[in-house]
């Protein structure tokens, strides 16, 4: 985990099916994400988000949209620290 420390946004979903896929869509699409459990702090519902360089977010949402998938909430966050600032839900 710690060569992640520096990936600095995470995605949460309704289901895991969703995470899944959004980590297939990513990862096609040249994006550096890491699949993990959700922080316990922040939701308890879906077990799985995606952690990822908030410097892509906009093309992360983007290829959501077009493919029409839908994600809970993004937040800014440090690991290290195990602080998370919501940025934006649906």
């Amino acid at each position: 985990m710690t060569i992640y420390l520096d990936y600095d946004g995470l995605l949460l979903f309704d289901s895991v099916h969703h995470a899944i896929r959004g980590e297939k869509l990513l990862l096609a699409a040249n994006i550096k994400i890491v699949s993990l459990p959700t922080p316990r702090e922040i939701d308890v519902s879906c077990g799985q988000c995606l952690l990822f360089p908030l410097a892509d977010q906009e093309k992360i949402k983007k290829i959501f949209h077009d493919q029409q998938l839908k994600w809970k909430k993004l937040f800014k966050c440090n690991l290290k620290e195990r602080v998370y600032e919501e940025l934006e839900s649906r």
